[in-house]
């Protein structure tokens, strides 16, 4: 594993335990090299209900057997992260036990600064500080998660804690055309990594360019604050889209969970 491998990796890994501290309430089993969170509501996916090893030593079985009396406890259904070059050993333990997955993303990363892009005529952008932003930043990832699938609820259960988004290790950014907020994108810094997440635009907004341009607002104010690397976990339909913006694909990430009965 190369330096921009492990440092994109350690920013994913670190983004699950960021996130459960955006819920509430939240358990998060966090010892002997297993991480376990089971959020604010039961949506089985990684951020939510999540189960990942940070050590790669520690064995799949100990791994899935910690998350079926965890969650088993809950009667939840749970999402383990799997890296594909890191992750071979996990990854042939859960084919093997009849774990399925529930689907794949490229993992892509950046190592230098992006050619900044025009912004649209009447549109700005505000960095996330204050209760309004978070408010803002809530509104447009409910509204652009849900044309993806994502039902309200889960979006809401996600920022249950609101006020964990003001915290210093995250850069938040907000497009906005007048008082409406159009578009969002936060950057997660963990090191001397940033890994960029919730980029999304609202319905009305959509063909104006906004999602790229945050994408490389973020990552460029990333390096700007002392990133050696920037990271994403892309769509399949997105990963061409930013490899024209510059970020190339590094690894594979899958989610797996348990056959549904």
């Amino acid at each position: 594993m190369n330096e921009v491998e492990r440092l994109s990796n350690g920013n994913y890994l670190e983004s699950i335990r960021i996130h459960a501290g955006f819920q509430s309430p939240c358990e998060v089993r966090d010892r002997d090299g297993i991480l376990l969170v089971a959020g604010a509501s039961n949506f089985p996916g990684s951020y939510w209900n999540a189960a990942a090893r940070d050590n790669p030593s520690v064995e799949p079985g100990d791994l899935a057997q910690a998350a079926r009396a965890f969650f088993g406890k809950k009667k939840r259904m749970y999402t383990f992260s799997v890296i594909e070059k890191q992750d071979g050993d996990l990854e042939e333990y859960l084919l093997d036990n009849e774990y399925e997955v529930r689907f794949e993303i490229p993992c892509m990363s950046v190592t230098r600064p992006l050619p900044t892009r025009e912004v649209p005529k009447g549109v700005r952008i505000e960095t996330m500080t204050n209760a309004r932003h978070v408010e803002d930043f809530i509104e447009v990832s409910v509204l652009a998660y849900a044309m993806l699938g994502m039902p309200e609820v889960h979006t809401r259960a996600m920022f249950s804690k609101p006020e964990a988004l003001l915290s210093k290790n995250i850069l938040g950014y907000i497009a906005y055309r007048g008082e409406e907020p159009l578009a969002t994108a936060v950057s997660l810094m963990t090191g001397a990594c940033g890994g960029l997440y919730w980029i999304g635009t609202r319905p009305n907004a959509q063909r104006l360019g906004l999602g790229a341009l945050l994408t490389v607002h973020s990552a460029n104010m990333s390096f700007e604050a002392g990133a050696k690397v920037v990271t994403l976990q892309a769509s399949k339909l997105g990963e061409p889209v930013y490899q024209r913006l510059g970020f190339v694909t590094y690894d594979k990430l899958r989610r797996y969970g348990p056959k549904t009965p």
